[in-house]
């Protein structure tokens, strides 16, 4: 491996092109109470950890979460990430549990750090490149539970007292790590300020100055990542910076995160501008807690565009939407229970011992959802939303509808017949509200293309479609040209094709006459 550089927008290793393709291994070291379906009182770490002492006991507190810390994550999963052809983690950090403080001087936590390096250790082994991310940084950086603050408040930028340490700790990080070319990169604060701390802003970039400065003096090798405020959505912070400031912070590159709203580029334009206007790279820290579908349209989106992404998160309790889950735990309600109305029995100790027991046998339990792991590749079995094409030669006149993809000249719109952006907000990974479902309207010489990648020679390609009118469907490169009837009621066309196996695809549907809608393409193997 070696050191990740940049060059304008891009990133390199070696004389190549690089781009970062990845998952934030959150809930690890970090976790957070919406991973294990505990929200509100038991949000965040300290919670968690002051909850299993309360029902557990201090002395089995501790043996579990060595435990969990030694089996949450392992070296099967860094191998199984490089087996899917992605080349990066992110690896979230809690600052609590990293260094101490005695009178007169700070003290890593070396057990920690072992553990860090053991991480590194097996991504070395396999290929795969890691980004330190300070995601509870001293104080807390956001005001909220993910940085595993003490009183819901940003103390990092309301009390001096927590830069020093800040400072401190990032510098050992760069000490330790100067020389090493699989960690990829220092992402210096995740998410900070959350909407409510506005008037905090003007203190975000004299923090990351003073960061960078410290690192520097150590480490010219690493990129140092810097997000915006707003949860990571507000870039107007860098807009003070000039050409001499990014040329004086050595390698750097942008970070934004992305949730809950229109997969498109559109959404991108304001962090691909200052990208662009800095000449510095992007990338996208976390973006999930979707449904495949969404997964499907803005992380190739991301590819084609050239913007590095990590998933978020790689795993977590009774899921479907992330790449891997583990079950609830047997009577893991009698918890849950409890602690949404303290009404309800507290379970014994000996109960609780059990239960928080058989979470820890559950997480050992090695659940793969690949249907999003072919969602973020788009690989076959897929299905393909219509608002996610990659290509279009649109004769017609768009027409009002969804607010999607406005600069495009494809008609889109919704069921219900509203003009406004589409509900992005399926949490859970649950499928979009039938009365919000999305089409793309098609008239006469209108045509649309889709991108997929097939390990299969033969394939079934299914069409959502109604309307009145005569469609083609075919394959770029492929002299096959499928032509059939549409009348009215809908339909789910259904042709094989043989398509390039382990390689890239674009199927392409086209109006040849009258007037058709459709909703997806779904496509699936034909094992011969």
């Amino acid at each position: 491996m070696e050191f990740i550089k940049t060059n304008g927008t891009s990133l390199e290793v070696g004389s190549e092109t690089f781009q970062f393709r990845g998952f934030g291994l959150g809930g690890w070291f970090l976790p957070e109470g919406y991973m294990w379906k505990m929200e509100q009182h038991y949000d965040r770490p300290r919670k968690l950890e002051q909850l299993i002492i309360e029902l557990c006991g201090e002395k089995y507190a501790a043996s579990f979460w060595e435990f969990y810390e030694n089996n949450f994550i392992t070296e099967k999963d860094i191998q199984w990430i490089a087996k899917e052809r992605f080349n990066s983690i992110r690896l979230p950090l809690n600052a609590r549990h990293l260094f101490s403080e005695n009178a007169d001087s700070y003290i890593l936590d070396q057990r920690r750090f072992e553990k860090i390096d053991r991480v590194i250790e097996w991504c070395r082994k396999y290929h795969i490149y890691v980004i330190i991310d300070m995601h509870a940084a001293p104080g807390g950086q956001t005001g909220e539970n993910i940085d595993d603050s003490e009183n819901n408040e940003p103390s990092l930028f309301l009390h001096d007292e927590f830069v020093e340490p800040l400072i401190w700790l990032w510098t050992e990080i760069a000490k330790r790590y100067k020389n090493d070319d699989i960690v990829a990169g220092y992402d210096l604060l995740n998410e900070p300020l959350s909407n409510r701390f506005d008037y905090l802003q003007n203190r975000v970039m004299p923090v990351y100055r003073k960061l960078i400065a410290s690192i520097r003096s150590f480490d010219d090798h690493h990129l140092i990542i810097l997000e915006g405020t707003h949860w990571a959505t507000d870039f107007s912070i860098f807009e003070e910076l000039t050409p001499s400031d990014i040329k004086s912070f050595g390698p750097i590159m942008l970070e934004f995160h992305k949730y809950w709203n229109n997969p498109d580029k559109e959404s991108l334009e304001k962090y691909i501008k200052l990208s662009k206007k800095f000449n510095i790279p992007l990338y996208m820290g976390e973006s999930g807690e979707n449904n495949c579908e969404w997964y499907t349209t803005l992380f190739p989106l991301c590819d084609q565009l050239k913007i590095s992404w990590s998933f978020w998160t790689y795993k977590k309790m009774d899921c479907n939407n992330s790449p891997k889950s583990f079950p609830k735990p047997t009577e893991w309600d009698k918890i849950q229970n409890y602690l949404q109305n303290k009404s309800s029995p507290k379970p014994s100790q000996i109960e609780s011992i059990q239960i928080f027991n058989n979470f820890l046998n559950n997480i050992l339990i090695d659940h793969k959802n690949q249907n999003v792991i072919r969602a973020l590749k788009r690989e076959i079995p897929i299905l393909i939303p219509c608002e996610a094409y990659n290509w279009h030669q649109i004769k017609s006149k768009r027409r009002n509808g969804a607010i999607l993809r406005e600069k495009d000249p494809v008609t889109i719109i919704l069921s219900n017949g509203k003009i406004k952006q589409p509900d992005y907000r399926q949490m859970a990974g649950e499928p979009r509200p039938k009365d919000e479902e999305i089409w793309v309207i098609l008239s006469d010489g209108d045509e649309i293309g889709y991108d997929f990648f097939s390990k299969f020679s033969e394939i079934l390609i299914i069409v959502d479609i109604r309307g009145k009118g005569k469609i083609s469907i075919r394959l770029e490169g492929n002299d096959d040209n499928l032509i059939f009837q549409i009348n009215n009621r809908r339909k789910f066309i259904k042709t094989k094709f043989s398509v390039y196996q382990n390689s890239n695809n674009r199927v392409i549907l086209s109006c040849i006459l009258g007037e058709v809608k459709f909703h997806s393409i779904e496509l699936q193997p034909i094992f011969s």
